[in-house]
């Protein structure tokens, strides 16, 4: 895992992409890289829309695809349900555009009392054709980052 800045400028305007965590898991030849957005409680809608747009334009820009090959997976943890659903709401509004990206969210109460491999993600992005859970390889992945 790695912190991870980036700054995307898109006409004389700067978008500053800083998710709380970068992170590639690899199992052989199976990898599976992923944003972690671990929300306490302290972000609005206006801080959400604001960090949301950042993402959409870093995609956008194709920024990923200089630094590695592959989109990584947005996955949202929020302190309670009423935040989940603002963080999908704004999600949804901003990301909708951004090829490619899979988000899945939670509550932290449903992260810490039924752990990661549990059936407890909701899509983020729901009109997309994505499972409606992590794959085995973000569980796992998860699953070894809790147990540390």
């Amino acid at each position: 895992m790695e912190q991870c800045a980036n700054a995307t400028r898109l006409n004389r305007q700067w978008y500053n992409l800083r998710p709380d965590t970068l992170a590639e898991y690899r199992v052989g030849q199976q990898r599976m890289r992923f944003w972690l957005e671990w929300d306490r409680g302290t972000m609005n809608v206006r801080d959400l829309t604001v960090k949301f747009t950042s993402y959409a334009f870093y995609i956008a820009a194709r920024e990923w695809a200089r630094e590695h090959s592959m989109l990584p997976v947005l996955i949202c943890v929020a302190p309670d349900i009423a935040q989940e659903r603002r963080v999908q709401r704004v999600a949804q509004d901003r990301l909708m555009r951004s090829a490619g990206l899979i988000v899945w969210t939670t509550t932290e109460a449903l992260f810490n009392e039924r752990g990661p491999l549990s059936p407890i993600w909701l899509q983020g992005l729901p009109q997309r054709s994505q499972a409606a859970k992590p794959g085995s390889l973000l569980r796992q992945c998860l699953y070894d980052i809790i147990a540390r």
